[in-house]
């Protein structure tokens, strides 16, 4: 084992729409960080597992100058904590880094978020990226959870859910009077980023991408509001009043705790944050906070490269 000067702690949150990394030394001090492709723990295939074995294989090469990491801590959306995928994930970045499995843990990324804004069984995190869900580590390290069911069922708020009643808002008044969903603010942001203002042009996106694709939409929306359009406004409402539902569902089992709304799709709109605040009492800790979970991450690293084994 590296003597304490010499660790270095590589923290790694995954998402759909983007992953983050970042090597920090023994006193905490970042070193690097970046961005690598997204990915998700939804690896199913062959395929899929190569994916994240060459996603872990260029970090590894891109961090080989500055040494090798001591101990590596990644937050993996959508596993569970005791998940084949969770193994499969330490394995690889096991391989990937040339390290023991012992050096690395893999976590659910909203445990990563949360210790990163609260100590066990202080507060409830609300989160809405490219899905959502709401969260709660109990003081005895249980998990709660409230939604987060993904796109097919219920990502309540989060980016498909804001692009998935955007598309829906546009294709319905199609229906009603063709070219008139299209011509709309809210249809010309939309057409730009799937190529073209006609079903077949949305069908190829939607239908021809993965879940992450469908999220980046939301972005188009987040355009229509900025010009001004009340449907995308709307729409920014209706999500925040999604969130909402998760942070009150936990309070009702957990008690009046406070809440941190993070996330990236939370800045895509003023609206959504307005409309959560004023569905949820306070205590209410908004985007402003957000704490920097790759750094988070890559310091819990350092205390596991001193007690390999967790």
């Amino acid at each position: 084992m590296p003597g304490l000067e010499h660790r270095r702690g590589l923290g790694i949150e995954t998402g759909g729409t983007a992953s983050r990394w970042c090597l920090v030394s023994a006193t905490g001090e970042v070193m690097a960080r970046g961005d690598v492709a997204p990915m998700t723990g939804h690896v199913f295939s062959e395929a899929d597992h190569e994916r994240v074995r060459g996603i872990f294989a260029g970090l590894a090469a891109e961090l080989a100058g500055h040494g090798r990491p001591s101990a590596i801590v990644a937050g993996v959306t959508g596993i569970g904590s005791a998940s084949p995928t969770t193994a499969l994930f330490a394995r690889m970045l096991a391989d990937a880094f040339r390290c023991a499995e012992t050096s690395v843990l893999v976590v659910d990324d909203m445990w990563l978020g949360y210790r990163a804004r609260f100590a066990p069984g202080e507060g409830i995190v609300v989160y809405a990226g490219t899905g959502s869900i709401g969260y709660h580590l109990t003081a005895g390290g249980e998990i709660m959870r409230a939604g987060g069911y993904g796109v097919l069922v219920d990502d309540g708020g989060a980016a498909t859910w804001i692009a998935t009643e955007a598309l829906r808002s546009v294709l319905r008044r199609e229906d009603e009077e063709p070219g008139s969903g299209w011509s709309t603010v809210i249809g010309r942001t939309l057409s730009e980023a799937v190529g073209g203002s006609s079903w077949e042009a949305a069908r190829v996106y939607i239908y021809g991408g993965d879940r992450g694709s469908l999220g980046l939409l939301a972005l188009a929306v987040s355009a229509a509001d900025e010009a001004g359009d009340p449907e995308a406004r709307r729409i920014f409402a209706g999500a925040g009043r999604e969130l909402a539902r998760l942070a009150l569902a936990l309070r009702r089992r957990v008690g009046l705790k406070p809440v941190a709304l993070a996330g990236r799709a939370i800045v895509l709109s003023p609206a959504i944050a307005r409309s959560f605040a004023a569905s949820v009492a306070p205590p209410v800790l908004l985007a402003d906070a957000s704490p920097d979970v790759p750094a988070v991450a890559a310091r819990l690293a350092v205390e596991l490269a001193a007690n390999p084994g967790h």
